[in-house]
């Protein structure tokens, strides 16, 4: 009888520690390419939490840390953090190139998809910089 408690406990703790791991993924944002303007952007968000990147040509820099996803579903998420903000040579803004700010707040928005579908759009100090991928992929994932 004792062996059959004992394989009843050990099953049960199995099914237990299995349940996360069929649970549904953590909410996830990845993907990296470029949009129509030459913008480079990289994203690798899992679980609320990760990086952005964004080198945008003649302009500027911004290498951002993010703390939280706002909303998410199968094709669109928001997403908030803080960033550092290095300048270009020769930026619009009439600025000396480099390093302009460091814990500035942004927030994002990103579609899915590739080519001419994926979104990504960048609203960081006043500024907004819609974009739309070119080259590569956006993929979003809860």
């Amino acid at each position: 009888m004792s062996f059959v408690r004992f394989l009843t406990a050990t099953l049960v703790t199995a099914a237990v520690l299995a349940l996360p791991a069929l649970a549904g993924s953590a909410p996830s944002i990845h993907g990296g390419g470029s949009s129509q303007d030459m913008t480079r952007f990289a994203l690798a968000i899992n679980n609320g939490t990760g990086h952005f990147e964004c080198l945008m040509p003649k302009l500027m820099t911004v290498e951002a840390t993010v703390t939280d996803i706002d909303t998410i579903n199968a094709t669109s998420a928001s997403f908030h953090g803080t960033a550092s903000v290095t300048l270009a040579t020769a930026n619009p803004f009439g600025l000396p190139a480099g390093p302009m700010a460091r814990g500035v707040s942004f927030t994002a928005t990103a579609t899915a998809g590739g080519p001419l579908v994926g979104e990504l759009d960048l609203k960081i100090m006043g500024l907004d910089f819609p974009g739309t991928v070119e080259h590569g992929q956006i993929s979003i994932g809860s």
